[in-house]
């Protein structure tokens, strides 16, 4: 009992703390060229199965040159969203920019929640809609070949994203979840 009661009061540390490897883990691959199959392949193997990385990114690029445009990797001969990097040209962070941004969002919204001693009401179903749109907007218009997003929409939009959810999601976590008491557990104990 003294566990859940200890996780109950640190649950948005808990939450905050489980946000940071989506950050760091995407970022650590990048780095980790030399150690392909002890550090680098897990992360990048959990971070590319849920991202679509493309080689065009800035932040999903290489190490060698910040940006390579669609054109310049066609004439090298490799495909822009396959082509995972190599030991010449560097290797590709293992999250696009807009996932990265999203759980960026998403922490510095439980940072701030933190600050604010959890005093905040939820988003509603309306606030939230609105807030996302941005990224469904640029997501869709991008899918369907309209146009090519930038870099700094994918973070722009991403970062909303992340801060609406946190919105959403944790004043609701909190208000669903009771501190436990010593009483309570007393009552947990002895059942």
């Amino acid at each position: 009992m003294a566990a859940l009661m200890w996780a109950d009061r640190r649950r948005l540390a808990l939450l905050n703390t489980l946000v940071v490897p989506f950050i760091v883990g995407p970022v650590v691959t990048r780095f980790c060229s030399r150690q392909e199959h002890r550090v680098r392949r897990p992360l990048s193997i959990a971070s590319f199965t849920s991202c679509a990385t493309s080689g065009h990114s800035v932040l999903s690029s290489f190490l060698a040159q910040a940006t390579f445009s669609r054109d310049q990797l066609n004439a090298l001969g490799v495909d822009p969203y396959t082509f995972v990097g190599d030991a010449q040209m560097g290797w590709k962070m293992a999250f696009c920019e807009r996932n990265l941004a999203i759980f960026v969002g998403l922490l510095a919204f439980g940072l701030a929640l933190g600050l604010v001693h959890r005093q905040l009401q939820p988003a509603s179903f309306a606030q939230f809609a609105v807030l996302v749109s941005p990224m469904a907007l640029d997501g869709l218009t991008q899918l369907v070949g309209w146009r090519e997003s930038t870099w700094e929409l994918r973070i722009a939009t991403g970062v909303l994203f992340g801060i609406a959810s946190g919105w959403f999601l944790y004043p609701r976590v909190f208000a669903a979840q009771r501190t436990l008491t010593p009483q309570d557990s007393r009552e947990l104990a002895s059942r």
